[in-house]
């Protein structure tokens, strides 16, 4: 997988109360877009990912303080990232074998 040029967008997440914490992020829907290095085409797929809530305040972010690096950790930390980079480099591989058009033909 050479040179993968990958990035996240957060699309969307889901909160809730508690019995203890107050907006508990538990789903995070993702697009995860990498570029192919030789024809820089991107591709990508979305997905969503549930979190698992915590119990207590220990290591909880409050909302107001979550930040975008916050949510990409802890997608860093709960996709199978080898995996999901491999489906991407796959889908790039099948990018390349198909024929672009270089323009509409109207233009």
């Amino acid at each position: 997988m050479e040179n993968l040029k990958c990035s996240w967008k957060i699309e969307n997440f889901l909160k809730k109360d508690t019995e203890n914490l107050e907006n508990v992020i538990y789903s995070i829907t993702w697009t995860r877009t990498a570029v192919d290095p030789t024809n820089n085409i991107p591709t990508s797929v979305c997905s969503t990912i549930p979190l698992e809530v915590p119990v207590n305040a220990e290591g909880f972010v409050p909302y107001e303080q979550l930040t975008e690096q916050n949510i990409i950790a802890w997608l860093d930390e709960n996709v199978e990232q080898e995996k999901l980079n491999k489906r991407l480099w796959d889908q790039i591989e099948h990018n390349r074998s198909l024929v672009h058009a270089p323009s509409f033909p109207w233009n």
